[in-house]
């Protein structure tokens, strides 16, 4: 489909639907042409919307700001905010209902979860409001690239391989130029399918983990690769290490863009156009840059959601670390910037038949075990055998323990002995970050 008529569709669709990212990716465009000044007030008086929000209608931050003699009128400066309690993973699944608006904004609401960077799952809710301007902010740094609805485009996340697509959905893909293949459990019969596949779509953009991506990549060789003409690869999810970006470069003649992005908030910072790092998207997000004792040029991002009413976050630990950049991007815009982002290290798990499994595919499997276990670390040590280190949890037993056992099995199959192991802790690397998918061999069983 052309590209006109595909736009006309999209916009078509979020008419008929109620959706209203049109409406608020039109005012972040005007955004950009914002000055510095007029940005910040803007996001301070958004701020100040949200706690007075919570304050009035979510149990936990209500007694919070009580106990604090704190109004949401009185912030005004960077010291204010830090006066609050950080939020954690821990309290928000503790909090429950507390942390939850007795009056929330109508329309539709989600129920998510995330493992994140260290292997614990935390469920949230989020409401129709904050999808809209999530769409919104990613469509905004598209356009920085050109990439607008109707550029063809590849998407390859995380989905099980037998999972099908909605005939509705399906369609709408293909009317925009669209296709989305799983990442997970990728062998030498869906590798050349998906080779197949991409060569008649011939996408511009393609938008993936950057380790199953890369693994993807090696195997199809640099000719092949180069012959889908893509011009735009886009990596979440996970870090990008400058050594892969540089490797995806070459094997697809491409360039590529780092996307620091998490379920708890959806795209938070996105790689500039000229270089320099990537801006946050200060237009949704209040990101806090706090020092950290590990490392002088490192900060800890803390994290308040301006949108979402249903569930406030207001200065979550994302337990992720980020190198700030200083001054003014030469773009011109007023978001802010970090040079890069430190964390969420995923590796790569194979199978002896030469399947391969991202990081975030544990996360998925493992997610319906969230209460009864409270971490895990998936550790491939030799080709044919993984070990899976659990940190047990409330309900996990004997039974517990099988399912997972089967489950991991029915994804494998025989050819990778997975090993069970129970622990009472997973030591976090140097950084504090805990890799919770780690690869120590080669597919030639050399570490």
């Amino acid at each position: 489909m052309l590209p006109l008529v595909a736009r006309a569709l999209d916009r078509a669709i979020a008419w008929r639907t109620g959706r209203r990212f049109p409406v608020y990716l039109a005012q972040y465009r005007a955004m950009e042409r914002w000055t510095a000044e007029a940005f910040e007030a803007w996001r301070w008086e958004r701020l100040r919307a949200q706690l007075d929000h919570a304050a009035r209608t979510v149990p936990y931050w209500r007694e919070t700001l009580a106990r604090l003699g704190a109004r949401p009128g009185d912030f005004t400066r960077a010291e204010h905010l830090a006066a609050l309690p950080a939020t954690t993973k821990e309290l928000v699944n503790a909090a429950g209902d507390a942390m939850t608006s007795t009056q929330p904004e109508p329309g539709r609401v989600t129920r998510s979860s995330t493992g994140g960077s260290t292997g614990r799952n935390v469920w949230f809710l989020i409401d129709g409001e904050a999808h809209d301007r999530r769409r919104a902010a990613g469509r905004l740094t598209e356009e920085w690239d050109g990439v607008r609805p109707g550029t063809r485009t590849a998407t390859i996340w995380g989905a099980a391989l037998e999972q099908s697509e909605s005939r509705g959905a399906a369609l709408y893909d293909r009317l925009t130029n669209r296709v989305f293949l799983s990442a997970y459990g990728v062998g030498p019969a869906e590798l050349e399918a998906y080779g197949e596949r991409l060569a008649r779509l011939r996408p511009e953009v393609i938008s993936s983990y950057p380790s199953i991506l890369l693994d993807l990549a090696r195997r199809w060789g640099r000719e092949r690769c180069r012959r889908l003409g893509v011009r735009i690869i886009y990596c979440s999810a996970e870090a990008l290490y400058e050594p892969v970006r540089a490797e995806l470069e070459d094997l697809f003649g491409a360039v590529v863009r780092n996307r620091y992005a998490c379920r708890e908030f959806g795209m938070v910072a996105a790689d500039c156009p000229l270089g320099g790092g990537l801006h946050l998207m200060d237009m949704r997000l209040f990101v806090e840059l706090l020092p950290t004792a590990e490392d002088p040029a490192l900060r800890e991002l803390v994290i308040t959601d301006l949108d979402n009413r249903v569930m406030p976050l207001i200065r979550y630990r994302i337990d992720d670390l980020a190198r700030p950049a200083a001054g003014p991007c030469r773009c011109g815009r007023p978001f802010a910037r970090v040079e890069a982002v430190e964390g969420r290290v995923l590796d790569v798990v194979t199978t002896p038949d030469g399947r391969a499994f991202g990081g975030t595919f544990f996360t998925l499997v493992l997610r319906p075990f969230d209460r009864s276990i409270r971490q895990f670390q998936v550790v491939q040590d030799r080709p044919d055998h993984l070990v899976v280190r659990l940190v047990p949890g409330p309900g996990y037993d004997d039974a517990a323990r099988e399912r997972v056992r089967a489950v991991l099995a029915e994804r494998f199959g025989p050819a990778l002995a997975v090993e069970l192991a129970e622990v009472d802790e997973i030591a976090p690397l140097a950084s504090g970050k805990r890799r919770f998918v780690v690869r120590e061999t080669g597919r030639d069983g050399r570490r």
